[in-house]
This record gives C-alpha cells, structure tokens and sequence, in this order.
C-alpha cells in the first residue's frame, strides 16, 4: 500500500501540490478570523486574495456583506 501511495503522488505535478496547498492555506486562514463556509469560499475565489496567504478580516467580511 505504501509503494501505491508513493507512485500515486508521483504522478501529481508539484504545482498542482502547491496550488492545493495555497488555497487550503487560505481557507484556514478564513476560518480562523471567524470566516463561514461560504464567506472563505467567496475569499478563495475572489481575484483579489489570489496572490495571498492571509485575509485582513474586517475588509474582506464587509466586501462580502
């Protein structure tokens, strides 16, 4: 089973890896300011938190509001 999951990961592009990891590095980012699931989502797909790791919880609840 540990050479399947091995072989399977090296299948996977290392920036498809990195893209995964850079949203998922947002959404708990979102959840931790007290974001809900569809407000972190909203963040995550907003083209103004693309290039960033964290969200400024005010700004962004109030541009989803």
């Amino acid at each position: 089973m540990e050479r399947n999951v091995i072989a399977c990961l090296d299948d996977i592009p290392l920036s498809q890896i990195q893209r995964y990891a850079n949203q998922s590095a947002i959404f708990i980012s979102a959840y931790s300011q007290g974001f809900s699931g569809s407000m972190a989502a909203w963040a995550n797909r907003n083209q103004r938190y693309h290039g960033h790791q964290t969200l400024d919880g005010s700004e962004s609840k109030a541009a989803y509001a």
